[in-house]
């Protein structure tokens, strides 16, 4: 396959701690206010479920816990308390704001704030539902699996999409790959699998 004839993906890279922070911070304000994106194909429900459970459950434990510190105490802990449930309410906030889209052009995979893939809609011949595990978050290579990768906010994968001819990705530290394998994870993978199949006319995706 010459240069020219070579298909060409995007992978955007895990921000900074820093960066991560902002997208937690930007996706909390506007969630409620519905700016923006957020229209899509889910993804990461287990971890939405998880962290909401944490902060719903350190939100109740912090009013309990308080009530046995020093009256001084009090303020620094509330502070404290109020900027860990914000964060675990940001990390969700995240992931809903940044879902899967599927249009003419691109099929978007996207993890919220650890990253994402852009591919060529055209290479992507077909999905399917997968169970495995792949070790790591964002978008990563699949190791003992030659012209794989990953990108999800878990290690846990359940959609895989098979891709014809192979997509240049420039993965970074991990060096550009030609990629014929690409798993990811869905809230209902054959939402996915079906938008990737049908013919989706510059919109995002059925099932948002």
């Amino acid at each position: 396959m010459t240069e020219r004839e070579r298909m060409t993906g995007t992978v955007t890279a895990r921000p900074s701690a820093a960066g991560i922070v902002r997208v937690w911070g930007a996706s909390l304000v506007r969630r409620p206010l519905r700016r923006g994106p957020g229209r899509g194909l889910r993804h990461s429900a287990s971890t939405r479920q998880l962290v909401l459970v944490m902060a719903v459950t350190e939100a109740v434990t912090a009013f309990v816990f308080s009530s046995l510190l020093p009256p001084a105490v009090r303020p620094v802990h509330a502070v404290c308390e109020l900027f860990l449930i914000l964060a675990g309410l940001g990390l969700v906030a995240a992931l809903l704001r940044h879902p899967h889209t599927v249009d003419d052009e691109h099929v978007a995979l996207r993890t919220g704030f650890l990253g994402e893939l852009v591919l060529p809609r055209s290479a992507v011949r077909s999905a399917a539902q997968v169970v495995r595990t792949v070790p790591g978050r964002g978008p990563r290579v699949v190791p003992d699996e030659p012209g794989a990768v990953a990108c999800s906010v878990e290690a846990s994968v359940n959609v895989v999409l098979r891709l014809d001819p192979p997509v240049r990705l420039d993965l970074g530290r991990s060096g550009r790959l030609d990629v014929t394998t690409v798993y990811a994870s869905a809230d209902f993978p054959s939402e996915l699998a079906a938008a990737i199949r049908g013919p989706v006319r510059g919109r995002s995706a059925p099932g948002t």
